[in-house]
């Protein structure tokens, strides 16, 4: 069994988890048993896993395993269900319901989004209208966790419950060093006939990866996905396993000098100081394997395996080609993360310039991040708002892969962007800053895209205007964007992957 570990799977998920679900699908359609592993508390996880398409068999939650519940039959738990004195009123809304005693609030009920009535937490309030407790329920429709607050509004104790509703576990907060609230005690409840004590979560986390290895018969493989979160665990567990890491990022502090830059802080743990305790490392691409070997002196002490990261699934490889005509042939797309490292400002500065060129030039920005609201700020200053559209994140980007007419990655650096190799699938041709790491093993200038110089806007300009003013052109790059994919399809990633099989 391949165990992908990570530490949670969100309704908005980043290009860690996007590559796990790509894998998921690789190894289900080479029927090899793999599943994404996470330890992360969360009452909407099943709805999450719906909504990404993955099977509860693909799947496996700490508080699942322990309590029993990775595959249970689901149930609508109503606000009635809830068993509130008959005298309290309750104040409806679609949102949020409000629960009073007279003219005291006592309740606030919270509903799973997009669902009627359907009931996802309860915050409870003190006489003083202080938060004291909140009641998660799984949106199956079981009670999972109660979650209690000190007058700060810090969390101090969290109870975890068995589908009867007995104790499966406790939580116990205090302040660290820095001041930070931080979980210092976890207790599993009557596991096997015993309790078990951990001093953090991560030891909790180390325990179920053990217990998970022991339910497969041991030497299964386990691959830390997101360092800083699942490093540790992986490296200290007990049981006989094969481990690895996965470098989601630059390994360097220098986006542009990955081979004398120091050590990116995410990987000292596993890199620097245990090393030896892996079976190997794993870079997305060929490029960075090369350069971390050299970082590690020309012979690393494990061995440094090449996978990619993007795989483009044979049911896309199959569909027809989309020629230009049927396109919006002047739409500009961007998916991703929206913050300063991904420099998506430039894109915008570079498109006010397309536009006195190619005047029905349009822009669309998929994604979110910590830098939305300054980029409405510029599209706004610009006077682009008419032709700059912020469509949000959206868990599907097929249909908007096969309307665009060019896709731009103006990253400062990356392992990999899933999201370049998924736009040539689909016959875009692809702008790209020249940076480490992906955008120069795939894109060829004039053949499939251009390679720009990283943080040159007017190169970027040009380029989008070269690939949008001619329409033959245009359809010539799209051609080539379809062929050049092909180096990514499922018979050659998987073959990468026999390397660790």
């Amino acid at each position: 069994m391949f165990y992908f570990v990570n530490q949670y799977l969100m309704a908005l998920n980043s290009g860690v988890e996007h590559a796990e679900f790509k894998r998921l699908q690789l190894f289900a359609d080479q029927q090899t048993p793999a599943k994404l592993v996470i330890r992360h508390f969360d009452g909407l996880l099943h709805q999450n896993m719906r909504r990404f398409k993955l099977a509860d068999d693909q799947v496996v939650n700490l508080f699942d395993f322990f309590r029993g519940s990775e595959t249970i039959p689901s149930r609508v738990m109503k606000i009635e269900d809830l068993n509130w004195p008959a005298d309290y009123t309750i104040k409806p809304n679609p949102n949020v319901s409000e629960v009073h005693d007279g003219d005291r609030l006592v309740a606030k009920v919270h509903f799973v989004p997009s669902t009627v009535g359907h009931v996802y937490f309860v915050e409870i309030f003190d006489t003083f209208g202080n938060l004291v407790q909140r009641t998660d329920y799984d949106e199956r429709g079981f009670k999972a966790r109660d979650e209690f607050f000190s007058p700060a509004q810090e969390p101090i104790s969290d109870v975890f419950y068995h589908l009867d509703g007995r104790r499966l576990a406790e939580q116990y907060y205090t302040h660290n060093d820095a001041g930070a609230n931080v979980v210092s005690l976890c207790k599993l409840i009557n596991y096997q006939g015993q309790d078990y004590y951990f001093n953090n979560e991560d030891e909790w986390f180390r325990f179920f990866l053990d217990e998970l290895n022991l339910a497969n018969g041991n030497r299964n493989t386990f691959i830390a996905d997101r360092p800083l979160a699942t490093q540790w665990p992986v490296i200290n567990m007990q049981t006989p396993a094969k481990k690895y890491l996965w470098l989601p990022t630059t390994h360097a502090i220098d986006p542009a000098d990955q081979v004398y830059s120091n050590l990116n802080n995410a990987y000292v743990y596993g890199i620097h100081e245990h090393l030896e305790q892996l079976d190997g490392l794993i870079t997305s691409t060929d490029q960075q394997r090369q350069d971390l070997t050299q970082w590690l002196g020309g012979r690393p002490a494990r061995p440094i395996y090449h996978i990619s990261a993007a795989v483009v699934p044979t049911s896309q490889a199959q569909r027809p080609q989309i020629r230009l005509r049927e396109r919006q042939a002047h739409q500009i797309i961007y998916t991703g993360r929206l913050d300063q490292e991904r420099q998506v400002d430039q894109l915008i500065t570079a498109f006010q310039q397309v536009r006195h060129h190619i005047a029905d030039a349009t822009l669309r920005i998929y994604g979110y991040g910590g830098a939305l609201n300054d980029l409405k700020a510029q599209v706004k200053q610009l006077q682009l708002t008419d032709v700059v559209t912020f469509a949000g994140y959206q868990p599907d980007l097929t249909a908007v892969y096969d309307q665009a007419g060019a896709y731009v990655y103006t990253g400062v650096s990356d392992a990999q962007p899933l999201s370049l190799v998924e736009a040539l699938s689909h016959g875009v041709p692809v702008i790209a800053y020249d940076i480490n790491y992906g955008p120069q093993e795939v894109i060829k200038s004039g053949t499939n895209g251009y390679l720009v110089k990283a943080g040159a806007i007017d190169q970027l300009t040009t380029a989008l205007v070269r690939t949008l003013e001619n329409p033959r052109w245009q359809q010539k790059l799209i051609d080539g964007a379809y062929r050049s994919s092909t180096q990514f399809s499922e018979a050659t990633v998987w073959q990468q992957w026999q390397q660790l099989m």
